[in-house]
């Protein structure tokens, strides 16, 4: 893997073979550095032409309801236009983190990737993407 983007509170990475980019969330992020963290993820993602995408939240903590709808109203339809097929989400230990990302992916239905699995552990979610979900994908 390839650190391509790193900060205190996420570091961004991209797995060549699996053609994926990890975003690591590694603390709380106000709502400025969790909008650049996603908007610089678009950015990579589409740069490297993934066609997966990991985020691994399990250090993120709560994601306030402004962010959620954010998320959901403009950054996931910028998403929906990449080519990115599969989304592997390692869940957070933080149960307010858990309940805003079942909020958020609730109102992406038909935004999100056509294959989205959850995870407790990011070796887990690695193992899918390179696998699972790479098997599915066009080469």
């Amino acid at each position: 893997m390839q650190t391509l983007f790193t900060t205190p509170y996420l570091q961004i990475s991209h797995d060549g073979f699996a053609h994926a980019l990890e975003l690591e969330w590694l603390d709380f992020a106000n709502s400025a550095e969790l909008r650049t963290g996603l908007d610089t993820g678009l950015r990579l993602a589409e740069q490297y032409h993934v066609r997966a995408w990991i985020g691994n939240l399990k250090l993120m903590r709560v994601i306030r309801p402004k962010d959620q709808e954010w998320i959901n109203t403009d950054w996931f339809p910028r998403f929906s236009q990449l080519d990115i097929l599969n989304m592997a989400v390692v869940e957070s230990d933080d149960v307010l983190n858990r309940q805003g990302v079942t909020h958020v992916m609730h109102n992406a239905t038909g935004l999100a990737p056509l294959s989205t699995a959850y995870f407790s552990h990011v070796e887990d979610a690695r193992h899918w993407v390179r696998t699972h979900a790479y098997a599915f994908q066009p080469h």
